[in-house]
């Protein structure tokens, strides 16, 4: 019951000022009878085995009930009758769905306590019949206001303890983990799964934190009691009564096929390196033995030649120049040192790259454009690093053009996402839609070492941001996504 509810009842049953001063003056004639109508209520309530079965504890408890209800006749007739004594009030209604006290009892016991009042009012205003008229109306009206605050609140106890007891059935009939926690995250709800799959009763869990077992949408270590845990993967949601509830599953097999999976993973990954790293190596190697054989073949026959012998140790020189670039790439590619993050402006990394690359685009009759973005901004980078990626993806987009072409730099503002971004086209053949064009060694290229593209992968991710690129024939743009703020 709502205030204006509460206000609103007053004003039907005629509940005024007149109504409070008359209790006020009646609670000095009744309160010395506090007591005795205490007694007689809970001799009441004994006669009665619905009612005293509702009544549990001992007598400890009936004491405890008592004291309760001689308070509660003081405060009916003390007031005041204001917002504060609804709050309260109301807690009794209650009171009476926790314990199990059939709501017809509440009817008779507050008619109960309706005739002791009535009597004792025309026991002390027996000389006049006005006094009693007022005082027996003013009863009335505060018995009927009460009755109603906690029928109110029965009612809506009872459906909420009904709704209650409903998921508590359904909570332990679904095969998943449920439990609920109230506003001060301590477990109001701890279902049979929870039970099986951790060893903790729920006598036990019952009341205690239990924020940290769950999470609005992931996964969490659910302890076991007998050591260890097991891993749940969570939903949690807000309910009604300031509880929220959560579901979770055990994902404990899941993670681990994961883990094996991704270690699998790994195997066969570095497994694909070796087998890579050894095809690119074998053929400079077979190179530089080829001519180291033919060099012994000259020498053993005496040859003196430095014109015959030097194109032989120069093929020899290059090759082994060719394996000392592929080791360095692979290493790069496969122990990439920690990044060093400073503000950067984006603008005058590509600025600077573009200085380098300029000579041999207009030596191979490329053309330059820049459309940079004057609000970029700067973003957390290692200046050196993206250097490195933005080298290799113009001197790239300069070798495939092959003599003639476009090569066109842009730059754009952060995006909803607190994303800038670079753009790299050219024009280019292109490649084909699939090519797996981030992946170690492969290349397209006759004398590339297949490890370029993937090296700028690597570094891009390492910043906490993206690469992804687009391809047809006369078109294809690389493009770059980096965060303005360090993840």
């Amino acid at each position: 019951m709502d205030v204006a509810q509460y206000e609103s009842i007053k004003t039907y049953v005629g509940f005024g000022e007149d109504s409070a001063q008359m209790l006020r003056a009646f609670h000095a004639v009744a309160s010395p009878h506090f007591e005795g109508i205490t007694a007689d209520f809970y001799d009441t309530l004994e006669r009665h085995p619905a009612a005293r079965g509702a009544i549990v504890g001992g007598r400890e408890q009936v004491e405890r009930l008592k004291r309760t209800l001689v308070a509660w006749m003081h405060s009916v007739l003390l007031g005041p009758h204001d917002e504060a004594y609804l709050a309260q009030h109301a807690r009794i209604g209650r009171v009476h769905v926790q314990i199990g006290l059939p709501q017809e009892f509440m009817l008779t016991a507050m008619n109960r306590i309706r005739e002791q009042f009535l009597a004792h009012s025309q026991r002390a205003h027996a000389g006049s019949a006005t006094l009693q008229a007022k005082s027996s109306r003013a009863i009335n009206q505060v018995l009927d206001l009460e009755l109603a605050i906690m029928l109110d609140s029965y009612r809506d106890d009872l459906l909420m303890l009904r709704l209650t007891k409903e998921r508590q059935e359904v909570a332990e009939a679904v095969p998943v983990f449920v439990l609920a926690l109230d506003d001060n995250g301590r477990i109001q709800l701890w279902n049979r799964a929870l039970e099986e799959a951790t060893g903790f009763p729920r006598t036990e869990m019952l009341g205690k934190p239990g924020k940290e077992l769950v999470s609005d949408a992931g996964d969490r270590k659910l302890p076991i009691k007998s050591g260890g845990h097991r891993i749940a993967r969570w939903r949690a949601a807000p309910g009604s009564g300031g509880l929220t509830y959560a579901m979770g599953v055990d994902v404990t097999s899941e993670v681990e096929m994961q883990r094996r999976t991704l270690r699998a993973e790994r195997l066969a990954a570095v497994g694909t390196l070796a087998a890579g790293l050894a095809h690119e190596v074998r053929n400079p190697l077979n190179s530089a033995t080829l001519q180291l054989q033919v060099l012994k073949r000259r020498v053993e026959r005496g040859g003196r030649d430095v014109g015959t012998l030097m194109p032989v140790c120069e093929v020899v020189l290059d090759e082994i120049r060719r394996l000392d670039h592929l080791v360095t790439d692979f290493l790069a590619f496969a122990r990439p040192r920690p990044l060093e993050l400073r503000p950067v402006d984006p603008n005058e990394v590509v600025n600077s790259v573009l200085t380098l690359v300029r000579a041999e685009a207009e030596s191979a009759g490329i053309e330059l454009q820049l459309e940079q973005s004057v609000g970029l901004g700067v973003v957390p980078a290692e200046s050196e690093r993206l250097r490195q990626v933005l080298l290799n993806l113009m001197r790239n987009a300069i070798e495939a053009m092959g003599g003639h072409g476009t090569l066109r730099i842009t730059t754009r503002d952060p995006d909803a996402e607190g994303f800038v971004q670079i753009e790299v086209h050219d024009t280019g053949p292109g490649f084909p839609e699939d090519a797996p064009v981030f992946d170690a060694f492969y290349t397209t290229k006759a004398a590339g070492t297949g490890l370029g593209l993937a090296i700028v992968h690597s570094i891009v991710t390492d910043h906490g941001g993206t690469i992804s690129v687009t391809s047809e024939p006369g078109n294809t743009c690389f493009t770059i996504r980096l965060p303005t703020q360090a993840g």
